[in-house]
């Protein structure tokens, strides 16, 4: 039966939006009195998978980034190298439901004005954020947790985890997609971010949408 559906996290998965992460990150910083780093060291944490840990001494992780989440809005997201002719090749040659499911807490409007901006929401079926939770009902097992947005998705399309492929760049991504009994494909162009989640057990990585069709198109002949 192969591919049905393709779950795409948003931020540095989709769109490459390192501005927009700084500056939420900046801003969660500065409401709890903190200096924030410059570009150049936020660039560096990112790429070694330090931000986890860099909350400052005293105050709550789970606050800290569940503040950042919801500050997080799109203003400076360009898309990732080849996504525009995957979006086509999923909607022609796979005929999937393609849905994004953000690691933010704020509304998915933003999510859908950028997606107008970069002229590609005719290619998205759904935009979920952690936001809908909430309206749904939904339970975070840990923070970014996003099973059971996952699994919600699945049901109301009435795809088994079979056939069904989650594109995220983060480990909570990849810990979802196991939870939720999904395929998992990892995009991160950057070498470093790219190992770290091989040595984590992600199997397939992909540099860009480019990588992410060729794993697609091998998926597509083992899925039930």
């Amino acid at each position: 039966m192969g591919i049905k559906l393709v779950i795409l996290d948003y931020d540095l998965t989709f769109v490459d939006n390192y501005v927009d992460f700084y500056e939420a990150y900046s801003s969660t910083l500065k409401t709890y009195g903190c200096e924030p780093p410059g570009f150049d060291k936020f660039m560096e944490m990112l790429e070694h998978d330090m931000l986890e840990d860099s909350v400052p001494a005293g105050i709550s992780k789970d606050d800290f980034w569940r503040l950042f989440r919801r500050l997080y809005v799109s203003r400076h997201g360009v898309l990732k190298k080849g996504c525009r002719e995957a979006l086509i090749a999923l909607k022609t040659k796979y005929h999937t439901k393609t849905v994004i499911i953000s690691g933010r807490e704020s509304s998915p409007s933003f999510i859908w004005m950028e997606l107008r901006r970069l002229g590609v929401d005719e290619f998205i079926d759904e935009v979920y954020t952690l936001q809908d939770l909430v309206y749904l009902n939904g339970v975070e097992e840990s923070l970014f947790d996003k099973t059971w947005l996952i699994n919600y998705v699945m049901r109301k399309h009435g795809v088994q985890p079979c056939q069904t492929v989650f594109l995220g760049d983060y480990i909570t991504d990849y810990v979802s997609a196991l939870k939720s009994g999904v395929y998992f494909i990892g995009v991160n162009q950057s070498e470093v971010r790219g190992g770290l989640m091989r040595k984590k057990g992600v199997s397939l990585v992909a540099k860009d949408f480019y990588d992410v069709l060729l794993h697609l198109s091998s998926l597509n002949h083992v899925m039930c």
